[in-house]
């Protein structure tokens, strides 16, 4: 729990252990899927103990120290922190949904190239709890 939740990456071994919790101690795979459906393991773990607010502030801190950043773009990188930190994860998708396309649109903040990035930084945080390190 503490790797996922200061987004560091899992191990085989990690991951067969969360497996194990989730599937055999706390219910059966039938109960898992009822109640989660094909959410993974890591990112239910995730939502639940939610991201360490000094690991999600790492992550995005290069991103946020480049001088070509300005005041509005920097307020939305930081509502993404926020989402991340109280649930976990961000699925990218939702950067073109409420409450991202408020004030101004991702689209419209962010130039193609910055885009990129940012969509790149969420991935590699949702990565490091459901894929093997």
């Amino acid at each position: 729990i503490h790797k996922l939740t200061h987004n560091e990456p899992l191990t085989q071994s990690d991951y067969t252990e969360l497996e194990r919790i989730l599937v055999s101690e706390l219910g059966t795979k039938d109960d898992y899927e009822k109640a989660y459906g094909d959410t993974p393991f890591g990112l239910l773990v995730r939502k639940v103990a939610k991201m360490d607010h000094e690991a999600a502030m790492a992550e995005f801190s290069d991103f946020i120290n480049d001088q070509s950043l300005y005041q509005k773009q920097i307020a939305f990188v930081n509502k993404v922190i926020n989402h991340i930190e109280n649930n976990g994860y961000l699925d990218e998708r939702d950067l073109l949904k409420t409450p991202f396309d408020r004030p101004t649109s991702f689209i419209k903040l962010f130039d193609p190239k910055h885009r990129a990035e940012l969509v790149a930084k969420i991935k590699e945080i949702n990565n490091n709890a459901v894929q093997i390190g």
